[in-house]
């Protein structure tokens, strides 16, 4: 137990000196900070706290995010409104009712936890017992929430994981129930003094513990709790209501629902995580090739017609087919003049004159070659020619082209087919993050699939 920290009438003066206050209308405000200083001058009682004079009886408005984990707190005293979220976790505070909170309350392993998670789970039985009152889930009603509720059950007395009462210890477990009916009737109506008393209690005490054996297994169908809440990618989630369960979830489902499911799953994977989730020999057969073809066929379109001479060497340059052809000609033409001076007779008195007639359309002619050359900018099929070619090492390595030119990967993956394929390859298991695993059992002839989630 904490010892109280007793203070004398000087040093509660000289704190509460020291305390920035504020009384407004029915509250009296007061920092998260301060609150806690005071507890621990207290020793964490906080009734005795909240009934210092100094607050003149008025509720106390916490003005601030209130956090009193792991102290050894009983009651928050008469503390009105918390301005902010208060941390309960680990104390031994019970119940906070009277106290509004504006953010959220955590009480994890309290007193007020179990508490709750008792009404809680009070709630849903009473919740079950209504269905098992009318018999909601009989196999002959074909409800289908009952029919999942039937294969989960089923599956956890077939794994083990429960073992039901026989028809006889459901038959002795009544008679037992109105056997310690009986007993402490018995009991109540003893004298004070009557020497039966101990017998009777030890009586009592054992029935009742052959009570609690046969309850622990006292299960059936209806504590099978659906959860409307919440579901897992679309797969209907229980609870189990039974003892050594607590947090478990299970969820069931069709074949076509657990189809579904994974591809749901599979697509929330691939939002989150992108391509980095994925080593690369896998995502290459889920990227978009076409739209990455085209996209590098217009960008390598583009950049050949700006930088030629990035993509082109001389030796790639030729003339056109007319340049060609003149070619052709010019070089036939001057042959053809070559052979001529070559037969002139020299004894011919004209000679002189047809040599240098020839040699001057020679020179003509031989200039007019000399002055046909490539033509350094690239010709259309040139163009075209060298986008193809490159656009072949693009479709043959798509993830390549990506990767150098440092574009997004996840914007050129065909997302739906990568999320089909990661269904493919790691089946629906791929959904379930507790063991992977899941059960089947068949149900009015449908056949459920069974996986614990948590």
């Amino acid at each position: 137990m904490n010892k109280r920290i007793q203070l004398n009438e000087k040093q509660l003066k000289q704190y509460i000196k020291r305390l920035t206050e504020e009384v407004e209308g029915e509250y009296y405000k007061i920092s998260p900070e301060e609150y806690i200083e005071l507890m621990r001058y207290g020793s964490y009682h906080g009734k005795a706290i909240t009934k210092m004079k100094k607050f003149q009886g008025k509720p106390l408005w916490i003005t601030g995010d209130l956090n009193l984990d792991s102290t050894p707190t009983d009651s928050l005293g008469n503390v009105a409104y918390v301005d902010g979220n208060l941390n309960i976790s680990r104390t031994k505070v019970s119940s906070v009712e009277g106290t509004k909170v504006k953010g959220y309350v955590s009480d994890y392993n309290s007193p007020r936890e179990r508490i709750r998670e008792k009404q809680e789970l009070n709630a849903k039985l009473a919740q079950q017992d209504v269905l098992r009152d009318s018999e909601e889930w009989a196999l002959e009603q074909g409800d289908e929430t009952g029919e999942k509720a039937h294969a989960l059950f089923d599956n956890l007395v077939n794994v083990g994981e429960i073992e039901p009462l026989s028809d006889d210890d459901k038959e002795k477990l009544i008679i037992l129930r109105r056997k310690l009916q009986d007993l402490e009737r018995e009991y109540d109506e003893l004298d004070d003094n009557d020497d039966r008393a101990y017998e009777l209690q030890e009586t009592i005490d054992e029935t009742q513990a052959e009570i609690d054996d046969l309850e622990e297994n006292d299960v059936d169908v209806y504590m099978m709790y659906p959860n409307s809440r919440y579901s897992h990618y679309g797969l209907q989630q229980f609870e189990v209501l039974i003892p050594g369960f607590k947090d478990r979830e299970y969820t069931v489902g069709t074949e076509e629902e657990m189809d579904e499911a994974a591809l749901a799953y599979a697509k929330s994977y691939i939002d989150d995580v992108g391509a980095d989730g994925f080593n690369e020999s896998f995502i290459e057969d889920y990227l978009d090739v076409d739209a990455i073809v085209n996209m590098a066929e217009e960008d390598y379109d583009y950049q050949i017609r700006d930088y030629p001479d990035s993509y082109f060497n001389d030796s790639d340059y030729e003339l056109t087919d007319e340049q060609e052809e003149r070619k052709d000609e010019l070089e036939t033409m001057i042959y053809d003049l070559e052979q001529q001076r070559l037969e002139l007779d020299s004894d011919d008195e004209n000679y002189y004159d047809y040599d240098e007639d020839l040699e001057n359309q020679i020179e003509a002619l031989q200039e007019e070659l000399d002055s046909i050359e490539v033509d350094t900018e690239p010709s259309e099929d040139m163009i075209e020619n060298k986008v193809a070619e490159l656009v072949r090492d693009v479709r043959r390595d798509p993830l390549d082209y990506l990767k150098n030119y440092g574009l997004p990967i996840k914007e050129y993956i065909d997302e739906d087919a990568l999320a089909q394929g990661l269904v493919d390859s790691d089946g629906w298991g791929v959904m379930n993050g507790y063991d992977g695993q899941y059960d089947s059992e068949e149900v009015n002839g449908i056949t459920y699939y069974i996986m614990r989630t948590n």
